[in-house]
């Protein structure tokens, strides 16, 4: 249900200095319900904001606060972690005691059970220990994949906002999956992404003489964002598992998530039939364009939207779905922005109705 608040809610926002925490404060500041209560984080602490972001300047000039000089989930409604893993996992039982709800960047709560984790943290490069700390707080979790699971969100206690690849896999498979549409289960994905999904820590990966003007294909097939895309896609309605074969693509440049998916039909289906089945399992959905053209990343720039379109090959029995994202939008801080509206019974789209930048 949806409401108007009387008063701010106060939003503490942990990991504030990186890409996605500085994604989510530029959301908060132009928000007409949130507030800011205060900005956490290990690297420029002490400094205000908007010395580390000049482009801030005359919009906010809040301190960073460093993490052990203040008490993550005091004097706020909700705390967001825009961390990498594992960060949020000894705050959380203590959060979720003081009845103080969080929304989680990391795949830390973004699955149902120890098993499901451990077989994602099992595919996280930088994650080397599978236990979870908290595993009697997974059942009081929501996927953060807000189309598919409003109500969920809505009642929440942890959100775990979904991984950037997974959005567009997710949203842009989940209407075959759901009615059994795909042989076998299985869909290969070729994603592109700009450089930006890798964060603000420099790596020699990112490096401009490296990347310009080239394309790199990383972690094929071993994806760690595969693991709830899979999960996902292949519990839904009809669905009998889900595989999903994942080759990402780093681009030279900035934002922007396009992923291009193959897959087999169960039955012949016209491209026509398909795509007013995709708008009628988005109809209400205000971020979700289904598009008649192939999308690009140019058409979500900026935004919270997601396009989508589908193409089916001559006999009708293979088809391929095209999403566009904008991965620090749809893909990070505008997902996490939307979950957030939704917890506290607001529009999904305010503080986010602002459409695509072009050129």
């Amino acid at each position: 249900m949806e409401r108007a608040m009387a008063q701010k809610i106060r939003a503490q926002l942990i990991g504030a200095t990186g890409y996605g925490g500085l994604g989510i404060l530029e959301l908060l500041i132009g928000h007409p319900n949130f507030e800011i209560s205060a900005l956490v984080a290990r690297d420029d602490a002490g400094k205000r904001i908007d010395e580390v972001y000049p482009h801030l300047a005359g919009r906010c000039d809040l301190p960073v606060q460093a993490p052990d000089s203040i008490q993550v989930g005091a004097d706020c409604d909700v705390v967001i972690f825009a961390t990498p893993d594992r960060v949020s996992q000894p705050y959380a039982a203590d959060l979720v005691a003081r009845g103080v709800r969080f929304i989680d960047y990391s795949g830390d709560f973004r699955f149902a059970n120890v098993e499901d984790y451990a077989r994602y943290a099992d595919r996280h490069p930088s994650i080397s220990d599978t236990s979870h700390k908290t595993p009697d707080l997974l059942g009081k979790a929501v996927y953060g994949v807000t189309e598919l699971n409003v109500e969920g969100v809505a009642k929440a206690a942890i959100v775990g906002n979904p991984g950037c690849f997974a959005v567009g896999i997710v949203l842009g498979m989940a209407p075959l999956y759901r009615d059994g549409l795909i042989e076998d289960g299985v869909v290969i994905v070729d994603g592109l992404t700009g450089s930006s999904g890798a964060g603000k820590k420099p790596a020699p990966l990112q490096h401009f003489s490296h990347l310009n003007d080239n394309v790199v294909p990383y972690r094929v097939l071993n994806h760690q964002h595969t693991v709830e895309a899979e999960f996902t896609l292949g519990r839904l309605g009809k669905a009998k598992g889900a595989t999903v074969d994942f080759i990402p693509h780093l681009l030279g440049t900035t934002r922007g998530i396009l992923n291009t998916m193959h897959t087999t039909l169960t039955k012949s289906v016209s491209r026509d039939a398909l795509l007013g089945q995709y708008r009628e399992f988005f109809a209400g959905h205000p971020f979700v364009r289904v598009l008649d053209t192939p999308p690009t990343l140019k058409g979500t720039l900026g935004s919270n939207y997601i396009d989508i379109s589908v193409f089916t090959s001559p006999d009708n029995r293979r088809a391929v779905v095209m999403t566009s994202i904008d991965n620090l939008m749809k893909g990070q801080s505008g997902s996490a922005m939307q979950n957030l509206n939704v917890m506290f019974g607001l529009p999904q789209n305010a503080g986010l109705d602002r459409g695509p930048l072009y050129p």
